[in-house]
């Protein structure tokens, strides 16, 4: 049986410099920062309530290299820099180096909301079998939250159409390989101007303190203020 986790937050695009940033839908520069940093501030949260026997590695935009806040120079903090629109070969990279290190892994993409601690270690006892397993996390755009596994399949994850992943071509390309299948869902990805009305809802309902802290919300409700008319 592996013992063995670690955890993966991958970010798809620059989420600290403000220069290197992409504009969300309809914000300007600066609240676009302060949601794409928020999203990842809050999984280093969510982290933080995990056994230290996880690992955790964060992988960060080239860009945002000379831009991370105070709070990623705390001595445990494993951050490597990447061409984040690259992202064959990054796990390329990472199945080379760091997946054989660990027996577990989870790989959590920093524009997505709504993982617990507890869907975390959910995630981890699925995959503590000897059989081939993969975890999906889905989201309720069918969008995909996270990959779990306990084996790395280069010629699944590699041959991946990763600039347009869906639930849906990831389930049907898992599908073709020998592993089980497990679907986690209700998380959320936030691309979108919908995706931000969504995570409105959902971070209005008490349930999400589960996956949001108190001071994480203010910062969301920060934008939920400024972008008021586009909620209704």
């Amino acid at each position: 049986m592996k013992t063995n986790s670690s955890i993966y937050l991958i970010s798809d695009s620059p989420k600290f410099n403000k220069e290197a940033v992409a504009e969300f839908e309809s914000f300007d520069r600066d609240n676009s920062l302060l949601l794409y940093s928020s999203l990842v501030l809050n999984y280093k949260e969510i982290f933080e309530q995990l056994p230290k026997a996880i690992s955790v590695i964060y992988c960060i935009d080239n860009n945002d290299k000379d831009f991370l806040p105070e709070a990623f120079n705390e001595d445990n903090i494993r951050v490597i820099f990447c061409n984040s629109a690259d992202r064959k070969t990054l796990l390329k990279s990472m199945s080379d180096k760091y997946f054989s290190e660990s027996g577990n892994n989870l790989l959590i993409f920093a524009d997505s909301i709504g993982i617990s601690p507890d869907d975390i270690h959910k995630v981890f006892n699925l995959l503590q079998i000897d059989d081939e397993v993969i975890v999906l996390g889905k989201t309720n755009n069918n969008n995909i939250a996270f990959i779990g596994f306990n084996s790395f399949n280069k010629d699944l994850f590699l041959d991946l159409a990763w600039a347009n992943l869906s639930y849906d071509h990831l389930l049907e390309n898992v599908s073709k390989h020998d592993n089980l299948i497990h679907t986690l869902g209700n998380f959320i990805t936030v691309n979108s101007i919908e995706d931000f009305k969504y995570l409105y809802a959902e971070l209005s309902r008490k349930e999400s303190l589960a996956y949001c802290s108190q001071t994480m919300h203010e910062r969301f409700t920060h934008l939920f203020i400024e972008y008021k008319d586009l909620l209704k």
